[in-house]
Formats: structure tokens, C-alpha cells, sequence
């Protein structure tokens, strides 16, 4: 008898955080950075050209922007956010200069 109220009280406490996702109450993970503020997230390999920017491949054109680092933020001057394009041009706001690149892998 007394392993009953042990089982409804784990089965309530595993329950709970259903209950609360379902009330909208959840716990953040990770930072959301504002919609305007995108950063380059990952230079591949270092010094390479190679960007993901947007969780989008883009590949500098010119040697110009090779030593751009992830973190840095950048502004879009043409072409498209998610890599749906041929050329992009961005705007390094850190070092003040843009730079042509592909869209894609090159």
C-alpha cells in the first residue's frame, strides 16, 4: 500500500514539465540575437573565404575579406540571407569594408 503513493507522486513530478510547456512557461536556451543583427558564425577552414553566415555557405571571391572572424557582425548589401543567390555582397561592420562573395560552397 504504500508503494502507491510513492508511484503517483514520481508519475506527477514526471509529468510536470508537459504541463508547463502546455501553459507556455519554458526556459530559453541559448541567445536569441535581435532579427536585424547577424554575425558571421563560422570561418572554414581559418582564413579561407569560406563563411557561414545565416546557417548559409558563402565563399569570398576575393582575398579582400579572408581574414574576417566569426563573431563579427555584417549587414547584407545584395543578394540573399539564406544563400538562394549566385553573388552576395556583405558589409563587415567591424572592419568597415565589403566584400563579394558567392553564394553557396565554391
Amino acid at each position: 500500500m504504500s508503494k502507491s503513493p510513492a508511484a503517483l507522486f514520481l508519475l506527477v513530478l514526471a509529468s510536470q514539465p508537459a504541463v508547463s510547456a502546455d501553459l507556455g512557461a519554458y526556459a530559453p536556451r541559448g541567445y536569441l540575437l535581435p532579427p536585424a543583427r547577424h554575425v558571421i558564425e563560422i570561418v572554414r577552414p581559418p582564413y579561407s573565404g569560406g563563411f557561414i553566415i545565416n546557417a548559409a555557405a558563402f565563399t569570398a571571391k576575393t582575398p579582400a575579406c579572408r581574414d574576417w572572424e566569426a563573431g563579427e557582425r555584417v549587414t547584407l548589401l545584395a543578394g540573399d540571407w539564406h544563400g538562394r543567390c549566385t553573388d552576395a555582397v556583405f558589409y563587415n561592420v567591424v572592419r568597415h569594408r565589403s566584400c563579394a562573395m558567392w553564394c553557396g560552397e565554391k
